[in-house]
This record gives C-alpha cells, sequence and structure tokens, in this order.
C-alpha cells in the first residue's frame, strides 16, 4: 500500500515538476536576456490550454495538429506583444514592469468573459494505464514528462549547439560586442519572446488533459514560475530546472501526507527562509 502511494506521489511530483520547468525556463530566458519580469506568461499558458479544450474538444481537430496551431498561435502573439507594446519601451524598467501587470490582468479577466467561471475539461490522449505496486499510473501523465524532459533538451542544444542560441548568449554576455558581430538586439528580442511564450504555451498544452482549465490558472502558474526562478536563481536556466524539480516534489508529497490546505503555506515559508540564507537562490554565488 505504502509503496503504491510512493509510486503515485513521485509521478505526480514528476508531472509538477516539469510542468513548473516549463514555465520557469520561458521566465527565465525573458530575466536573463531581455532583463524583464515577463507577468503574462501565466495568460499565455491558459490561452494555450483553453485553445487545446476548443481546437481538440470542440472543433474535433487531432491534438497533436491541435497543439501545433496552439504554439504557433500562441508565438505569432508573442511577436506581436513584443513589437508593439515591450520594443517601444525596453530598457524603461517602471514602464515595463506596470505593462506586464497591467496586460496580465486584462488577458486574465478577457479569459472570464470569453471563456466563462466553469472549468473544462479534456479527456486523455494518451490511453491506458500501467499498475506499479497498486499504484494506477496513467500513460498521459507519463507522456507529459517524457514530453516535456525531451522539450527541455532540445531547448539546450538550441542554446549551446546553434547559432542563434549562441547569439543569445552573446547579448546576455555583452550586447555592445554583440552588435559588433551582427547581432541586432530587435532580432534576439523576438527570438526571447517566441521561445518564452512558447514554453509556456507547450505546457499548457502538455496539462490540458491533466488538470482542468480555468481563466484563474495563469495566476497560480506564474506565481510558482516566480518562485521557481527564485529559489532556482534569478537567470539561471539549471537553477529553474534544480528549483522546478525541488518545489514540484515539494508540493506532491506535501500534498500526499500534510495536505494541500498546509502544502503551499508551508512550501512558501520554505523558499522565503532559504532565500534569506541564500538570496541568490540554488545556482549563484553569494557575495
Amino acid at each position: 500500500m505504502l509503496a503504491g502511494i510512493l509510486v503515485q506521489t513521485t509521478v505526480n511530483g514528476a508531472v509538477l515538476s516539469v510542468n513548473y520547468a516549463l514555465l520557469a525556463l520561458g521566465l527565465t530566458l525573458f530575466l536573463s536576456v531581455m532583463n524583464i519580469l515577463f507577468f503574462p506568461h501565466g495568460s499565455m499558458y491558459m490561452i494555450a490550454a483553453f485553445s487545446m479544450y476548443y481546437f481538440s474538444v470542440v472543433f474535433g481537430i487531432n491534438y497533436f495538429l491541435a497543439a501545433i496551431i496552439a504554439i504557433a498561435g500562441l508565438a505569432i502573439l508573442a511577436v506581436l506583444l513584443e513589437k508593439g507594446l515591450y520594443r517601444p519601451i525596453r530598457g524603461d524598467v517602471n514602464r515595463v514592469f506596470f505593462l506586464g501587470v497591467g496586460l496580465e490582468w486584462f488577458l486574465e479577466s478577457t479569459g472570464y468573459l470569453v471563456f466563462g467561471l466553469m472549468p473544462k475539461g479534456m479527456p486523455a490522449v494518451f490511453k491506458g494505464s500501467i499498475n506499479i505496486f497498486g499504484s494506477i499510473l496513467t500513460w498521459q501523465r507519463l507522456a507529459v514528462v517524457l514530453i516535456s524532459l525531451t522539450a527541455i533538451g532540445l531547448l539546450q542544444l538550441f542554446i549551446t549547439r546553434t547559432r542563434l542560441g549562441l547569439g543569445m548568449r552573446c547579448y546576455v554576455e555583452d550586447a555592445d560586442a554583440a552588435a559588433l558581430q551582427g547581432i541586432k538586439g530587435n532580432s534576439i528580442s523576438t527570438l526571447t519572446f517566441i521561445l518564452g511564450v512558447s514554453l509556456a504555451a507547450l505546457a499548457g498544452v502538455l496539462l490540458a488533459p491533466v488538470f482542468d482549465i480555468t481563466a484563474s490558472m495563469g495566476t497560480p502558474a506564474i506565481f510558482k514560475g516566480f518562485l521557481v526562478i527564485g529559489l532556482g536563481g534569478l537567470g539561471s536556466i539549471p537553477g529553474a530546472l534544480l528549483g522546478a524539480l525541488i518545489l514540484g516534489f515539494l508540493d506532491s508529497f506535501g500534498g500526499t501526507f500534510v495536505g494541500p490546505e498546509l502544502t503551499g503555506g508551508l512550501v512558501f515559508l520554505f523558499i522565503v527562509l532559504f532565500l534569506m540564507i541564500r538570496p541568490r537562490g540554488l545556482v549563484g554565488v553569494n557575495r
């Protein structure tokens, strides 16, 4: 009995961890490359999940085709936001901050108007389950973990092995030197928005068949994302992954053995106390 509970809780922790990782990696790109906190990130996650519901359930489009359409649509929205709203005020920290907060509130409020107050649900795409020590593990949750890990690996390869990825790293290290090498700041900004928003969209696409879809789902998502990057270290991709792993398993095991009502508060208190001791997070050098 206990073994089955531990297996189920571990799988749930893995699902939460990869979800947090996708969200946090997008936020980390925005922070490390563009030096902004992208508050509408949670709404991108929410819009992607609702897109999957309407494309797949209401209109009957194949799940994988619907996923491509949803992620591509959010990527286009990211380009429009970057060029129309963020680029004109790039470098103005206060205006960027208030734009992001206002845009997040606007998108969430619009979500309530367009999608309604009642939660939506999607059937599992990957049917079936396996029994391990009496615990029933669905292929849907296992597929979420596998696809997410693959996406994270591809992102790492893109950043470290491709010309565009290396250009982003060069821009982060020294924007002026990057400009002398022909790396344009506007191009890097657009690429960052596409990648960052696409990661949030991928999280929404993958989790739509697992969790309830609501207009308010973006708020806890962005909150968890910020907790992860704070715990792992601001602007650090390895830190975001490590922070997501820790937070996901704390939420899962805490929810099982302590209760979901107490877990959220205890996890938040743990992170606050940890950051008081190590303000730069897990991956970072304290000065």
